[in-house]
C-alpha cells in the first residue's frame, strides 16, 4: 500500500511542479499553504489535499489552484458529438438543423447552410454503420469540414 501511495504521489508531483504550484499538486493544501518548495511545506500541503480529497473538484473545475485544461479541436469535436449523436444523425439527414449549427460552430465555419450540404452528402461516409465509433464520426466530418470551412482546421 505504501508502495502505491508513494507512486500515485511522484506521479503527480512530476506533473503539478511543472504547472507551477509545486510537487504536492493544486488543491486546498496549495492555497493555505504559502508557495514554497521545501520538502515539509509540499508534504504538508499534499497532506491537507489528501486529507479533504479536493484535487479532482479542483482539477475538474479549474477552481483551488488547479488550471482547468482546454480541450483541442478534436476534443471539443468528439465530445458535442457524443453528447448529440442521435440528433445530429438525424440533421446529418436532413443537411440542417441545430446539431448541424452548433457544430459549425464548434469548427468556426461561418457558412452552416454548406457545411449541412456537405454533411447530407456524406451522411454515408460518416455514419457507415450504427455502430461507428465518435472517433471516427469526427474524422469524416472534420474531413468535410476542410473542405467547406474557410478556418483552420
Amino acid at each position: 500500500m505504501k508502495k502505491m501511495v508513494l507512486i500515485a504521489l511522484s506521479l503527480v508531483s512530476v506533473s503539478a511542479f511543472a504547472a507551477g504550484y509545486g510537487s504536492s499538486g493544486c488543491g486546498l493544501g496549495s492555497m493555505l499553504i504559502e508557495k514554497d518548495n521545501t520538502w515539509w511545506k509540499q508534504v504538508l500541503a499534499a497532506t491537507t489535499n489528501g486529507i479533504s480529497g479536493n484535487q479532482t473538484f479542483g482539477i475538474s473545475s479549474g477552481t483551488l489552484n488547479c488550471d482547468s485544461p482546454t480541450p483541442g479541436k478534436t476534443a471539443q469535436v468528439e465530445a458535442y458529438i457524443e453528447a448529440n449523436r442521435m440528433a445530429l444523425a438525424n440533421d446529418i439527414a436532413r443537411g440542417n438543423g441545430e446539431t448541424i449549427s452548433g457544430l459549425s460552430k464548434v469548427y468556426g465555419c461561418e457558412n452552416t447552410a454548406d457545411f449541412g450540404k456537405a454533411l447530407k452528402n456524406n451522411y454515408r461516409t460518416i455514419f457507415p454503420t450504427a455502430e461507428v465509433t465518435t472517433n471516427t464520426m469526427a474524422s469524416e466530418i472534420t474531413n468535410v469540414a476542410s473542405g467547406v470551412c474557410s478556418t483552420n482546421l
